[in-house]
């Protein structure tokens, strides 16, 4: 800008400059008797040649309705858009699986469920939030969310929050800010017939309004007998929004998930149904950097149509969050209705940064649940910067609450959790060590769709060892893993000795292409764990789990806007499974291309 401002200037000087030796030269006197009457002006219009103007204009939009912290380091897990694009990440499910404690119960391959199990609380242990509203479960498992079943194509960020005995993923959608339209194209195959097909489109324009759209169709045949049954998928959202200054806007937004799965006798239900989801929100903001008080209203429903087991169902949800913000604290406060089974909602959240080495956080939720009465949750975290790198964290989180409250038959629990970690940031290392203590607890039921498991069993008070590590010896090389186990104690799902370690290689070293457009990557990850409890069954027999460790590999090569990548799970032919009873097909391939557009 400041060349071009100088370019500009220069020629200003110099069109002066000329004009004033134009405007001293003498004009010479017309001839006595000459005609010196001149004719009438040309007023004929001239094309204009002047071409549009090309400039890409960035406008402001919706903050990211994520904890805006600040945060003690380490509680907060980002995922970006490169981080979705550049990595083994296809599901929620997959990605939760790159959290320490983390285990994803697999149906089988492409469009099995994939349920998260962690905390030992059961379906408390998950939280997810779309755009800052609880994405509910909605249909024929109206308790367990399955993270595989939502749509990763419209999101731009992804943002886990890790507590004592609870995840809380929040879930961005895109935004379009640029008056230069970006499209996108995913074209994916693999065995059993895999076809996926996406397309994505983000607009702004001057006035202010915005539109996003993303189609993506996934298919599978599946393998004759497995758990990895025929599946298919279609995901459809719109979003249309208006922000003409930081300080006001609106937006509205669909979702419509449609998808089928053919079911395999003892081993996974057929499903077939369709979801429907509609949010409608507004904001008004004080200040143009995002500091000051601000108001965000929401309006949502999700509607579950076409099970052929349960009738149709819709849930409705309206917010409105109220919040200031400053340099160094932030102060919140949600107010939620919602549904019969959940009428009231209420929850607070503050964080401080009082001092450089200082960070506290904490949040507080009361849930009324009309006759049945109401459940609190808190939750509270610091942590302290010590010297050469070194920093400390501490939790607690407190549960009086219902585990599913829409069962009249459920009763009240209350568990305290604790966590203590030490951590060590330098160029080269991340280490970050733990122990986690959780009070027995009792959690209900289990996912709809896995035959084998029929409920989780107690968990009793235990103890767990929580590692996490990244190392990065050389420059483009990268060595990461996390190791759980529980000490004592554990419960369904919580094997001991449970890691998963990855190394991966990423340059940027080809310089036939312009600085920073070509990219390689290479991952091969690793996810293992020994002898523990898978659940019971419907007689509530014990379901042993494991041992079992599964390899992957994942191969990507950007050039520009444009990735090819080439994923083969199960690598090393294992024969165990996530679920006892469930197979899980070998060496599987999956491998396509995405590419990005600014046109």
């Amino acid at each position: 800008m400041r060349r071009s401002l100088l370019l500009v200037g220069a020629l200003v000087c110099a069109g002066g400059r000329l004009v004033a030796q134009v405007d001293t030269t003498a004009k010479p006197k017309p001839k006595v008797g000459a005609d010196t009457t001149q004719g009438p002006a040309d007023t004929t219009a001239k094309r204009d040649t002047t071409p549009p103007d090309t400039i890409e204009h960035f406008l402001p939009g919706f903050a990211p309705a994520v904890p805006a912290g600040p945060l003690p380091r380490g509680e907060r897990w980002r995922f970006t858009v490169d981080s979705l694009v550049m990595s083994n990440i296809t599901t929620l499910g997959d990605l939760l699986a790159h959290i320490p404690g983390v285990y994803v119960v697999r149906g089988g391959w492409f469009g099995a469920p994939e349920i998260a199990v962690y905390g030992g609380q059961g379906p408390l242990g998950l939280e997810v939030y779309w755009d800052g509203v609880p994405y509910l479960p909605v249909g024929r498992d109206s308790v367990w969310l399955d993270p595989a079943r939502i749509p990763l194509a419209p999101l731009e960020r992804i943002d886990v929050l890790v507590l004592p005995a609870t995840l809380r993923v929040y879930l961005v959608s895109l935004q379009a800010h640029s008056t230069i339209p970006r499209t996108q194209v995913r074209i994916s195959t693999g065995q059993a017939s895999i076809a996926q097909y996406r397309g994505g489109f983000a607009k702004r324009w001057g006035s202010g309004v915005g539109m996003s759209l993303s189609a993506d169709y996934r298919n599978i045949n599946g393998f004759e007998g497995s758990s990895t049954t025929g599946f298919n998928d279609v995901d459809l959202w719109l979003k249309l929004e208006y922000e003409r200054s930081p300080h006001f806007g609106v937006s509205v937004q669909t979702l419509s998930s449609t998808w089928n799965r053919s079911g395999a006798t003892g081993l996974v239900d057929s499903w077939k149904q369709r979801r429907l989801d509609q949010l409608f929100q507004a904001f008004a903001a004080s200040r143009d950097d995002g500091l000051g008080p601000r108001a965000t209203l929401t309006l949502a429903r999700a509607q579950v149509t076409g099970d052929t087991v349960v009738s149709d169902r819709s849930r409705y949800q309206g917010q409105l969050e109220i919040s200031e913000t400053r340099s160094r604290a932030t102060v919140g406060v949600v107010a939620r209705l919602s549904g019969a089974t959940r009428p009231f909602r209420v929850d607070a959240y503050a964080a401080w940064h009082p001092l450089s080495f200082v960070t506290l956080s904490a949040d507080a939720r009361r849930s009324y649940y009309g006759a049945k009465g109401h459940g609190n949750r808190a939750h509270v975290a610091g942590s302290l910067a010590l010297p050469l790198g070194f920093s400390v964290r501490g939790e607690a989180s407190r549960v009086e609450d219902f585990n599913v409250p829409i069962d009249p038959a459920d009763s009240f629990q209350m568990a305290n959790d604790y966590a203590a970690y030490l951590r060590w940031d330098t160029k080269k290392i991340t280490l970050e060590a733990g122990q986690v203590r959780r009070d027995p607890y009792r959690p209900v039921g289990f996912a709809a769709g896995i035959r084998p498991v029929a409920f989780l069993g107690a968990t009793p008070q235990s103890t767990y060892l929580s590692v996490f590590v990244g190392l990065r010896p050389l420059s483009g090389v990268q060595v990461s893993g996390w190791y759980f186990d529980p000490r004592t104690g554990g419960g369904d799902f919580e094997p001991p000795t449970h890691a998963r370690i990855s190394a991966t290689f990423f340059s940027k070293f080809w310089r036939v292409y312009r600085s920073g457009a070509f990219s390689l990557r290479g991952e091969y990850a690793i996810e293992s764990w020994s002898r523990g409890l898978g659940g019971r069954d419907s007689s509530g027999a014990q379901i042993p789990l494991g041992p079992a460790t599964f390899a992957e590999t994942n191969i990507q090569l950007r050039i520009g806007d444009f990735t090819g990548y080439w994923m083969t799970r199960n690598y090393n032919g294992m024969r165990g499974s996530y679920v006892t009873g469930l197979g899980y097909p070998k060496r599987v391939q999956y491998y396509g291309v995405q590419w990005f557009f600014n046109n």
